[in-house]
This record gives C-alpha cells, structure tokens and sequence, in this order.
C-alpha cells in the first residue's frame, strides 16, 4: 500500500516577531515500508510549543538552529500502523518527537507508548509535555513554593502557566496569574482556583497588578513570557524571593533578539543582591529520562486521576494549520495548551 506523506519543513529563517505562514513549507514525499525492526506511525496530534520558534530563528537557549529544508520539530503522539518489531504492535498509541509530518518510520528507539490509563493521550503533550514538566519543576523543585506565600506568573493559561498555578495550590500558595484575555482570567480563577488572575488588556492593569503585589509582597514568580512581569515585581520582592525562568517567549522572536530594548541589568544585580533574589533557569529538556521524570509523570498522573490538577488544551485541525496555530501562541490567541489534531 503506498502512502503519501505530508510534513511541514522549515523554509526560510523569520524576518518578524511573530511566527508567519511563510517560514514554512509543506512537502510530498512516498512514504518507504518498515524494514525487520521498525515500525510506522501515523501521527495523530502535535503539540506546538513556543520554544521551538528559538530553533527556527538560530537563537534558541536549548540546542543548535533547525537546518533550512529539515521538517519542523515537535513533540507528538501516534498511532503504529504496521510493525515489524518485537515491542509494538499495530494499534498501538506512542509518544514521541517525530514533528510536523503526517508518518513517521523508525527503530521505535524514539517511541513510548501512550500510558493507557490517561484519561487523554493528549495529555502526554500538556500536562505530561515539556511544557508541564517546566512547570513542575519551577515550582515543585527550585521555587519549593511554600504555604501563604505569593506565586506570580505570566500566560495563565498557557502550556507552562497553568499547571505552574494549579502545583502552587497544591503547595498552599496564593497564585496570581496574569492572562491576555477576560474570559481566560474567569476561567483561571472559576475552574483552575488561581486567587487572582488579571487580564493584561484591560485598561487599569497596571494598577491592578500593583495594587496585587502590594498587598502581600511577591515571593516567588515563573517567567515564561517576557521581563514586564519581573519588573512590576521588583518593587515588591520579600527577602529571598526566588525567580524560575522557563522562557521569554518575546526573546524568541528576532525582532526582539536584534531589536529590543535595553534592559537597565545594573539596577536588576543591585535589587538581587539588596533583596537576596535567587533566580533559577528552567530547560526541562535537560531533565528528560531522569529520576525527576519519573517522579513527575507519577505525580501529575495521581493529580489528574484525583481531579487536583486540570489540563487545558486548545485543539486545532489539520496539519497544514500548524503555522497559524504557532503564531497564535505568540499572539495569545489559544485558551491552553495548543495542539493540532491530525488524524484519528
């Protein structure tokens, strides 16, 4: 049976802030049988994680630039079509990171398969994705947020945001959260418990945010959006506050790499020294198949089971619009974790 497949390469490096259209390229090419040892999946969601822009532009903190003409990263979940190894068999769903391709042959070195009891096999791309894993480690294992004290964070309802706000509860914090819509902030505060979350459109947000950081001081912050929140912060930090930087998804842009403002770093070293600020840098790629790993997926896994942590996922249809989904990431414009449904 001869198969066709699509993947989506990268074409040119970005020229503006936000991820276009045009960057990419969609390609034909046959599909080749699996030889003795592998197997072929067909891919049926893809996670679009910020991020991977960095590899795009050649400024990424987490490894080398995507090669122009290589198919565009990305992690995913799949279902085996035909096997022709021992550990697989047809049918059954895995995770991976094959990318932006409607097929993917292989060893099965690269596979996992999908954890069964998963209410969703999305959720190996949310929760139980790098992005979820950034956000437990931000405050689970370097913040250590502690009860009554304040977390603050960026992109509530983001990959990252989300489930940085809901550990905070677990852990006894009071969260405010910080979103990009009102509907999103409702949501955060409605479903998800965040104490506050404020909606960075709104026209008294400055003050709102002030007014919040005055109240109690700020002891931790997850940063994973861009420097405004640190900075409306710094004011404001107790004694040892700690900060997790998970990502600044505005320094992955070019136009911000070239073209950004300055950011006044003597004032910045002379209030963490003044205030004792610890600050943590957070790639959770670098922690991948590690003992943390698994202590994370068995904590996230009992969380959801017992209804203390819900992801949020944002679906979209259809491979050839993973472009426009990753640019409406930078533009706000996913109501949680963004992943494109591909196939059944």
């Amino acid at each position: 049976m001869s198969r066709t497949n699509r993947c989506i390469v990268v074409a040119h490096r970005p020229r503006y802030g936000v991820p276009t259209r045009d960057m990419f390229k969609m390609q034909f090419v046959a599909v080749s049988e699996p030889r003795d040892g592998q197997v072929l999946v067909r891919t049926t969601l893809l996670a679009i994680d910020p991020y991977l822009y960095g590899r795009v532009t050649g400024i990424s903190q987490h490894s080398d630039p995507l090669p122009l003409g290589s198919v565009m990263e990305g992690t995913t979940v799949g279902r085996v079509e035909v096997s022709n190894h021992p550990k697989f068999m047809a049918g059954d769903l895995v995770h991976g990171a094959w990318g932006w391709q409607d097929y993917h042959v292989t060893d099965g070195n690269d596979l996992t398969v999908v954890d069964p009891e998963l209410a969703r096999p999305s959720y190996e791309l949310s929760a139980l994705g790098l992005s979820g894993f950034a956000g437990y480690i931000a405050v689970n294992e370097l913040l250590q947020v502690k009860p009554g004290e304040t977390l603050a964070f960026g992109a509530a309802l983001g990959g990252v945001g989300q489930i940085a706000g809901q550990i905070g509860k677990l852990r006894g914090a009071r969260v405010v959260g910080i979103s990009g819509s009102a509907d999103k902030c409702r949501y955060a505060e409605e479903q998800l418990g965040f104490d506050v979350c404020l909606n960075r459109k709104a026209s008294d947000f400055s003050e709102r945010l002030e007014a919040e950081f005055s109240k109690s001081g700020v002891d931790c912050i997850v940063m994973a959006v861009g420097p405004g929140g640190l900075q409306a912060a710094m004011p404001h930090f107790r004694h040892y506050a700690r900060i997790a930087v998970c990502g600044l998804i505005g320094s992955y842009s070019s136009a911000s790499a070239k073209g950004g403002k300055d950011q006044d770093w003597g004032t910045l070293v002379q209030e963490v020294s003044r205030r004792r600020l610890r600050m943590f840098g957070v790639v959770a790629k670098d922690m991948r198949g590690t003992p943390l790993d698994d202590q994370f997926r068995r904590d996230m896994k009992q969380w959801m089971q017992e209804g203390k942590i819900k992801p949020v996922e944002h679906f979209v249809e259809g491979l050839e619009n993973a472009p426009d989904t990753m640019r409406g990431v930078f533009e706000g414009k996913n109501f949680g974790k963004a992943i494109v449904k591909i196939s059944d």
